[in-house]
């Protein structure tokens, strides 16, 4: 008995897990884990939502300008829908469009290639971009962070 009074303690005693370090963030951050690759990707190239657009490209992903294009804004192609639905991942047509879950009249996967105007395949965005960073990081409320 007194031996199982002892584990007992004991046990209620043991550490626990530690947290992660008091000053890391939750979960993905724009301005440290989703904006750099929206400018790598998205903001550079001639033709797509960067300094010198395509005619037809009425969004720009640079950093100075890319969480007020897609947070809360309307999505042109798709009626009712926004770019970045706020705790709404798939709600988000910006999900869509990297994702190719599209229909009707909702435009191309992207990203495409701007001299053929087909969707690059496969996807230059890195990795579990869209499934570990950005839906994560709308799904927490996409802030401004």
């Amino acid at each position: 008995m007194r031996c199982a009074l002892v584990f007992a303690l004991v046990a209620c005693t043991a550490p626990k897990a530690r947290p992660g370090p008091p000053d890391a963030p939750p979960g993905p951050s724009f301005a440290r884990d989703v904006e750099p690759i929206l400018d790598h990707e998205c903001a550079h190239q001639k033709g797509c939502h960067g300094a010198e657009p395509a005619d037809d490209v009425d969004m720009d992903l640079r950093p100075v300008a890319a969480y007020r294009e897609l947070v809360g804004k309307g999505a042109e192609q798709r009626e009712g829908a926004l770019r970045v639905k706020p705790f709404d991942p798939d709600g988000s047509f910006v999900v869509d469009k990297l994702t190719g879950r599209l229909a009707g009249h909702d435009g191309k996967r992207m990203p495409i290639d701007r001299e053929t105007g087909v969707s690059v395949d496969p996807s230059p965005l890195p990795p579990g971009f869209v499934d570990q960073i950005l839906v994560p990081w709308i799904a927490a409320g996409a802030k401004d962070n």
